[in-house]
């Protein structure tokens, strides 16, 4: 017993230490995935925000929106997310990993996504 325990925790401190390498771009990649299931709603408010403007105004709102300000949110708060994904430690990465695409899936899932 006391060799599977050693043989497992040996498999996620090695795994975790790969994924590190990875960090900022696995956190890139949820955060990418979360902007896009929200996107929508937040389209959907702007567009209810903007709809009896001028034609320039729209499509500078559309822009705006879209373009710097998801960008900007993926940018900014993918650094955050690393911290939050390393708060358990390298060891844990890889099921820390896990539960968020987990948490990701489901939540497509309510919203009708896949």
């Amino acid at each position: 017993m006391a060799d599977l325990l050693n043989i497992l925790n040996t498999l996620l401190i090695n795994v975790g230490q790969w994924l590190h390498s990875y960090l900022y771009n696995l956190s890139m990649l949820i955060m990418v995935c979360l902007v896009s299931l929200y996107a929508g709603d937040i389209i959907k408010l702007t567009k209810g925000l903007v709809v009896r403007r001028h034609f320039i105004v729209r499509v500078l709102c559309f822009v705006l929106i879209t373009a710097f300000g998801f960008g900007f949110v993926v940018v900014w708060l993918s650094p955050l997310l690393i911290k939050a994904l390393l708060f358990f430690g390298t060891k844990w990465l890889s099921v820390t990993l896990l539960a968020a695409f987990f948490i990701l899936g489901t939540i497509a899932d309510r919203k009708n996504q896949l």
